[in-house]
């Protein structure tokens, strides 16, 4: 795969993400993919860790169910061999709170075989509490 095919994969993942699309964000992983959201043990609603596709998509569902993202644009990216840094810009919405946020995070992705096999997400996890904190 070269670069952009790679993030066209990504931008595909994206762009379902935007739409709340779980069945299409998961199109873009292997089987056995591993799935990670880095925050705060507190955040126990954007905190995952999972691999292959069943856990993947629980987590999916419950981030899905309880963010929604009107916007997604990669901002820039850094790609060696298989391996891809991602810097995304979004804009998020607490589906619980109504709270919206405009902020970005990083994404490294590894791929293998045309799709995802690693993923792990870095953001603002301060951020994350805001949009959760009823006002």
């Amino acid at each position: 795969m070269d670069r952009e095919q790679m993030l066209n994969v990504m931008r595909q993942g994206y762009a379902a993400r935007v739409r709340g699309d779980v069945d299409g964000i998961l199109t873009i992983f292997t089987q056995d993919a591993k799935f990670k959201l880095n925050a705060a043990p507190a955040q126990q609603i954007v905190a995952h860790a999972t691999a292959g596709v069943s856990g993947m998509r629980n987590a999916l569902t419950e981030l899905v169910g309880a963010f929604e993202f009107q916007t997604c644009d990669i901002v820039d990216a850094v790609v060696e061999g298989s391996k891809a840094s991602i810097r995304i810009r979004f804009t998020v919405r607490s589906r619980q709170t109504g709270n919206v946020a405009v902020t970005e995070s990083v994404d490294l992705v590894e791929f293998r075989d045309g799709k995802v096999a690693s993923y792990t997400q870095f953001f603002d996890t301060a951020i994350a509490d805001r949009l959760m904190a009823r006002s």
